[in-house]
């Protein structure tokens, strides 16, 4: 029997688009969002890097949601997949600061005021501190200084009553990774006093440092081959952590070649304020047991015998049960 074509089966009067690559993409929409208010040849470029930003971390947001979700499901493997994934495009962001970097304070000039009308800046993506969110950096008011003095501002309120506004209560609200990390070892170490907490419950003061989850992260690096994928998964975090701090520092060292110590298009004091933001990461990291425990281990008295370590392996059971 003759095969019919695909035309021959649509129904009488209707047409159907052809599916495309383009199609598929949106490219006709996507390619028309560049809208340079310049003649400025870098213009294009600046509105590019800054457009793609906000594609990755749309992506980057997705990505953590899935690791919450396996996290809270006591699947660390998955959770150790997707966060694999997610510390890759943190590195990519951090490269794209070596593209901007090629902009000179000359050409950056000529359309820097477009850029800043309004005191438009980087500083109100919403996306970004919604990354920050699940990154478990949850402070709602940023310091920082203007010509004028110190300025605080409100990063959910600065957006009003807006649906963008909703969409930032919500996400501050919900478990950071790193919440649904210490979920997880509340499962796994249930004697260890780490209270576990529901996804309904309200995360929106963020994390403090807690005993018993450094004594859970104590034992996953005491017996690396115990908890093997506990293990793995911290390191990842470490690797997620120290991309967002290559990620800031770059963003610091970008400003610094491009405008120098002058103001931001935002009205920040710029160049200081990303050093204090850069060594503040330093200061006080994401994961702050993970890091201590990791300090650790170069202290002369951590243990290197055979006998030390059995004994850790006995202790460690004890928090299991």
């Amino acid at each position: 029997m003759k095969r019919r074509l695909a035309s021959e089966e649509r129904p009488m009067g209707t047409s159907q688009r052809r599916h495309t690559y383009g199609s598929y993409l949106a490219l006709d929409k996507l390619l028309s969002c560049q809208n340079t208010k310049t003649n400025a040849d870098s213009e294009l470029l600046f509105i590019v890097i800054h457009q793609s930003n906000e594609l990755w971390f749309k992506v980057l947001m997705h990505e953590f949601e899935n690791a919450i979700s396996s996290l809270y499901k006591g699947d660390e493997l998955s959770a150790y997949k997707v966060l694999a994934r997610a510390s890759q495009i943190l590195l990519l962001l951090t490269r794209t600061w070596d593209v901007l970097s090629t902009l000179t304070p000359n050409e950056f000039r000529v359309f820097r005021d477009s850029v800043g009308q309004d005191n438009a800046s980087g500083f109100q993506s919403h996306q970004y501190r919604m990354v920050e969110f699940l990154l478990g950096l949850k402070s709602r008011v940023r310091h920082f200084d203007t010509e004028d003095g110190e300025k605080n501002v409100d990063v959910i309120a600065m957006h009003g009553k807006s649906a963008i506004h909703e969409q930032m209560l919500r996400q501050r609200r919900k478990p950071s990774v790193y919440d649904a990390t210490l979920h997880l070892l509340s499962t796994k170490f249930r004697k260890a006093g780490l209270q576990p907490k529901s996804l309904q419950e309200d995360f929106s003061e963020g994390h403090q440092y807690s005993q018993p989850a450094y004594q859970c992260w104590h034992a996953v690096y005491s017996t690396p081959q115990k908890y093997m994928s506990l293990f793995q998964l911290a390191e990842k975090l470490i690797d997620i952590e120290d991309a967002f701090r290559q990620w800031r520092f770059r963003h610091l060292v970008t400003v610094a070649r491009v405008i120098g110590q002058n103001t931001g298009t935002g009205g920040s004091t710029g160049l200081r304020y990303l050093q204090k933001v850069a060594i503040d990461g330093m200061e006080n990291p994401l994961f702050p047991e993970i890091w201590e425990v990791r300090n650790q281990i170069y202290e002369p008295s951590h243990p290197t015998s055979a006998n030390e370590g059995t004994k850790r392996l006995s202790e460690n059971k004890v928090l299991e049960k």
